[in-house]
């Protein structure tokens, strides 16, 4: 003798039902985390009565007569539920006044770019960056905050030229110039895509000399050092562009990527996301602006997940009695019905 084939269902119900309770609970641990986004998880319901064909509609019983011959459930006796993924909310948060200089927050679907752990690049809302003790521009956690290079400047400025004419024509008869070794469209000089940091305070690769191999693309994002001007006890300015001003000196721009798709992101840390999908292809921001003295708080609502909180120990609670109740039916089939 068996469990009945229905204690599955409410085990796989509970078992989703913790797991909602486990997401509930990291939100509301996080509630006032800077920019942390909130995530829900979302179920699938599977149904063994879909793999099997169709039995036709006849109610005479051809064998032994079963419960299900009496009630026809159509298999959902045999459900069960996954957990089929997390959904993350990127839904903008209120934004909170600091007035500390590194503060930031953005305003827009932008991400601030990080160089993570192992050397991948990954972006977060949360501005509550600082300077380390060698100068760099990091995240609360240590992590070098990342901005573009000389040549990714350029590039987007290149792309963001209105009415930019196409080059001369040759003139019949006459070839082409050949294009310089090593020499990339604007369109091909995207930082987040290539993949290629360079250290704090690293000087530019200088360029190749006429006729010599190309040394390999160069780095379109870099740490940020203050350190110089920090030691000048120069006042450091950001603008909603993300340029990092040391005075009135232009000294460096933040890195900020924007995403087609960002609920494609996956969460690395609470606050932090890499990008592993090809197809969601990020960009240089051009929608999203840079609010210095900010930060964006948590986009999770207290209360709200409270209440979701409640519902979901009511259904886990559910469970367990249905999963006992099963037990006793067992329990009742070994020992009384046996002896019949």
């Amino acid at each position: 003798m068996g469990s009945p084939s229905g204690i599955w269902t409410s085990v796989s119900g509970g078992m989703a039902q913790s797991q909602k309770v486990d997401t509930i609970a990291h939100n509301l641990a996080n509630a006032g985390t800077a920019g942390f986004k909130k995530d829900t998880p979302v179920f699938k319901e599977y149904l063994t009565a879909a793999e099997r064909p169709q039995a036709p509609n006849v109610d005479i019983p051809r064998n032994a007569i079963k419960d299900s011959e009496f009630y026809h459930t159509e298999g959902r006796e045999h459900a069960i539920v996954n957990v089929d993924r997390i959904h993350t909310d990127h839904s903008q948060a209120a934004l909170k006044m600091t007035n500390a200089p590194f503060d930031l927050a953005i305003d827009g679907p932008g991400y601030f770019a990080v160089h993570g752990q192992g050397g991948v690049i990954q972006y977060t809302r949360a501005g509550d960056f600082k300077v380390d003790a060698a100068g760099k521009l990091v995240t609360s956690d240590g992590f070098p905050v990342l901005g573009l290079t000389a040549e990714a400047l350029a590039a987007r400025a290149q792309q963001q030229a209105p009415g930019q004419a196409p080059p001369p024509a040759a003139a019949p008869g006459v070839p082409a110039p050949a294009e310089p070794a090593g020499a990339r469209g604007p369109a091909s000089l995207n930082p987040f895509t290539l993949g290629l940091v360079s250290p704090a305070g690293a000087p530019q690769p200088a360029p190749a000399a006429p006729g010599a191999a190309p040394a390999g693309p160069a780095p379109l994002l870099q740490e940020l050092d203050l350190s110089p001007f920090l030691a000048q006890g120069r006042k450091i300015n950001i603008t909603a562009q993300g340029e990092v001003y040391a005075g009135p000196e232009l000294v460096g721009n933040l890195a900020i990527a924007e995403f087609a798709d960002p609920a494609r992101l996956q969460k690395a840390t609470a606050t932090r996301f890499t990008n592993s999908d090809p197809a969601n292809v990020p960009r240089m921001a051009d929608a999203s602006k840079v609010n210095q003295g900010f930060l964006e708080m948590s986009n999770v609502n207290a209360v709200s997940e409270l209440v979701n909180l409640l519902k979901a120990n009511r259904m886990f609670e559910s469970n367990m009695r249905a999963i006992k109740s099963y037990s006793d039916m067992s329990a009742k089939e070994a020992n009384e019905v046996g002896k019949l």
